[in-house]
């Protein structure tokens, strides 16, 4: 089944005209991840030390967001929220997967464009502070069912 994606800003308003996501940021693609360092030799003696989180990066096209996005990078202007939803491409857009990134920072902007493109790419990167896993199961349906929810204080490096 097909996806839809969207991005919310604070303060930073997107082109998307979607009834649920209105002034969102449209977008083609996410990245994010953890890992652990580990040290020892064998499984009982392995020892993880301090999460190292990657920055969340999404992939978006040039649109009203795009000025704001490089002078908020430009001058480390703090952002008290990031959202990414990603829905199901149905008319009930059925959110399965939330992403919620507080105290983020723009800490990469990058555009790429070619005369093939319709419009210009953009990959945008985010440091945060806290990030907070939101899944809910879709049924066979399409009935959504209880929702997961796990978070992260990266600063601390503890759970919430």
């Amino acid at each position: 089944m097909a996806v839809d994606m969207f991005c919310k800003i604070d303060g930073i308003d997107g082109e998307s005209t979607d009834d649920k996501h209105a002034k969102w940021i449209e977008i083609d693609s996410y990245t994010c991840g953890v890992s652990q360092p580990v040290s020892g030799k064998n499984v009982g003696g392995l020892t993880g030390g301090k999460a190292d989180f990657q920055p969340f990066g999404i992939v978006k096209t040039v649109d009203a967001a795009t000025p704001d996005l490089h002078t908020y990078c430009a001058n480390g202007k703090h952002i008290p929220k990031v959202e990414i939803e990603c829905c199901l491409a149905t008319e009930d857009k059925h959110v399965f997967m939330k992403y919620t990134l507080e105290d983020a920072i723009v800490s990469s902007i990058t555009a790429t464009g070619s005369v093939d493109d319709v419009r210009p790419a953009e990959k945008v990167t985010f440091a945060y502070g806290k990030i907070k896993w939101d899944y809910t199961p879709i049924d066979k349906t399409g009935k959504p069912g209880a929702a997961l929810s796990r978070a992260w204080n990266v600063g601390t490096n503890a759970k919430g």
